[in-house]
């Protein structure tokens, strides 16, 4: 039954619309990688210059 199931997923992936799907998938995939590390940066950069000011601040 499994092997079934895959080649069918592997069929749907070689026709067309599987390879739009595909895609979808990865741009989908890659937009949330985007916006995860994004996040993280702008995050990083911003206690950077919190860090940077209070220093500038002090000193």
């Amino acid at each position: 039954m499994k092997t079934i199931l895959w080649s069918v997923v592997i069929y749907f992936f070689t026709t067309t619309a599987g390879q739009f799907f595909a895609l979808f998938f990865a741009v989908l995939l890659f937009y949330f990688v985007a916006r995860f590390i994004l996040a993280l940066v702008w995050r990083l950069f911003v206690g950077i210059v919190f860090v940077l000011i209070i220093i500038l601040l002090i000193f």
